[in-house]
């Protein structure tokens, strides 16, 4: 039993810079370990680890009047679907639906280290049950492992951790785990970030970033050979934060063209960018962000990119764009129950500039959802817009209560070979009602 004890002090002491050397030096003085921390030696205590659980279990109960798009077992819906009519008129899609999940339940390990290079350290390993395919829910998935080194000015992180266009100073306050998407954008990708204050006020973020998450496939990312890139200005005040933002990447979305292959080196360049505004008053803060993405596939938003191929050449690509804008306002008092409300708006403009006599057919996430096609005979969404207004209950500082009515409405059309859908069109609607319960430690 004293071994036990012993071995699970070590794994809470030991430093990971410590050598195997100076590990076997100390289970050979395993009474050590029993010492009060006070009590160590000077060098001891400032190369010990701190380490700090948190986490919440969370139950999802939600109707849904229509069939949609989504992820999760629907957990995250973002597209109410499209009209699907049988041999007799009838819309198969007009059915309601039920479900009740607790895969959101989270996990997470807050760390602090010894200084190095005079920097601070930390880090954050984080994961729930969301899984990582629709067949692997229930599984264990990777949110956040990510390492931070803090100067006085600068900061520099390694590792898996929100997009920087995921502004967590001005997020959409929903419930939905979708956390305002297709509209906002949404993703966590591993990334080497710097964060340069310019005065206590304003800073400047850069990145470089590769894609792991939300998407079908990873190769067009790692086969360009190039890291996206990432500039964001920000303005931070105690009541006031506003910034801008941009991105760039380049992707090579395929090695090869055809059945007889032939080699592609054809790039796809896309740019997206973002300005951003919170405002903290009494009783209200507001919140709200205008957004015009290439490629916003990629971050679970309505868009991607189309291929146009012939037989024996090279395909040809060109991103869509996408422009968005949304605005949430949450009430901040004191009371138990505080009330709030988001409204957003999503547009899908398709390329610019579409080669003719070419087949085309689109790629990215929302493609292999069924929400965009470019090919002839399918369908895409042409523009979506929600409104979401919601409760919060805190029944004590650990057990909360959460309520909203999402309201959302997808327009589709017939798919053009630039992405959108235009003619034919159907207004596809869906009201769900979704409650969350949080038990938070």
């Amino acid at each position: 039993m004293r071994k036990f004890l012993f071995l699970f002090s070590l794994v809470g002491t030991l430093s990971p810079a410590q050598t195997a050397a100076q590990a076997d030096a100390r289970v050979e003085s395993d009474t050590m370990s029993f010492v009060k921390p006070s009590a160590l030696p000077k060098e001891v205590k400032e190369d010990r680890v701190k380490v700090n659980f948190y986490g919440f279990i969370r139950n999802d109960i939600f109707y849904d009047t229509r069939q949609n798009i989504g992820a999760g077992e629907n957990i995250v819906p973002l597209y109410p679907r499209d009209r699907l009519l049988d041999v007799n008129g009838k819309d198969v899609n007009n059915a309601s639906k039920f479900h009740m999940l607790s895969v959101i339940s989270r996990v997470g390990i807050n760390v602090k280290g010894p200084d190095v290079l005079h920097a601070k350290t930390a880090g954050i390993l984080e994961a729930e049950f969301f899984g990582s395919t629709e067949a692997g829910i229930n599984e264990l998935r990777l949110r956040h492992a990510y390492i931070t080194l803090d100067w006085e000015k600068t900061q520099l992180g390694i590792g898996q951790y929100w997009h920087p266009l995921v502004i967590l100073d001005c997020l959409p306050n929903v419930v939905n785990y979708s956390t305002g998407s297709p509209i906002f954008a949404l993703n966590r990708n591993p990334q080497i970030r710097l964060t340069q204050k310019i005065t206590d006020r304003l800073k400047v973020i850069a990145a470089i970033n590769s894609q792991r998450d939300f998407t079908p496939n990873t190769s067009p990312y790692r086969d360009s050979g190039m890291p996206s890139s990432h500039l964001q200005f920000q303005y931070k005040s105690p009541k006031f934060v506003a910034g801008i933002a941009g991105q760039y990447e380049v992707l090579r979305p395929q090695l090869s063209s055809g059945t007889s292959p032939v080699v592609n080196n054809n790039r796809l360049k896309s740019f997206s960018t973002l300005a951003y505004a919170r405002i903290i008053t009494k009783p209200l803060m507001i919140s709200a962000s205008a957004m015009m993405a290439q490629n916003a596939a990629s971050f679970v938003m309505l868009g991607g990119f189309v291929g146009y191929s012939v037989p024996g050449e090279a395909d040809l690509f060109r991103t869509m764009n996408t422009q968005s804008a949304w605005i949430d306002f949450q009430q901040l008092t004191n009371k138990k129950v505080t009330f709030g409300f988001f409204a957003g708006i999503v547009k899908n403009q398709g390329t610019n500039d579409p080669i003719d006599g070419r087949a085309a057919a689109s790629y990215g996430v929302t493609s292999s959802w069924g929400a965009v096609s470019a090919t002839q005979g399918g369908r895409s969404v042409d523009h979506l817009w929600r409104m979401v207004p919601r409760v919060d209950w805190s029944l004590s500082n650990a057990i909360k209560l959460r309520f909203e009515v999402e309201n959302t409405v997808a327009v589709w059309g017939d798919a053009q070979n630039t992405g959108r859908g235009i003619g034919n069109e159907f207004t596809a609607k869906n009201n769900r009602f979704h409650l969350a319960t949080f038990f938070m430690f």
